[in-house]
């Protein structure tokens, strides 16, 4: 029991990192649309690949073994909140969205595979 709380505590940390991101960084690009710059969609998904694969290294620098099953987890978690934002703020969905959707449970599932990698060749 105490393993699985220290697992969700270590979990919840790396949730952190992208969450903030995540609120922060489309306040910016709003205030940048304002002001006429229109590349909105581009940059924030560089964004979203960006910080999804900086999660899945830090969660793959935690772990010791399944690194892709783990950034799979956390690429889905970070999907189920970003479509809760979405059902909240927006309602139309297309493919596209879709695609970005599979776009943050990928970059994740890469970094936790390179975090766990270097966490093997530091021991």
């Amino acid at each position: 029991m105490i393993i699985l709380i220290n697992k969700l505590i270590n979990f919840g940390k790396v949730l952190v990192i992208p969450l903030g991101i995540i609120i922060i960084i489309p306040i910016i690009l709003a205030i940048l649309n304002i002001m006429g710059i229109k590349s909105y969609d581009i940059i924030l998904l560089v964004i979203m690949i960006i910080t999804s694969l900086i999660s899945g290294l830090s969660m793959g620098s935690k772990i010791t073994k399944h690194g892709y099953l783990h950034g799979i987890v956390l690429g889905v978690v970070l999907s189920l909140i970003m479509f809760l934002f979405s059902l909240i703020f927006d309602s139309s969905y297309k493919l596209s969205t879709l695609i970005y959707y599979l776009i943050i449970i990928v970059s994740t599932t890469v970094g936790s595979m390179i975090g766990i990698q270097k966490n093997i060749k530091k021991n």
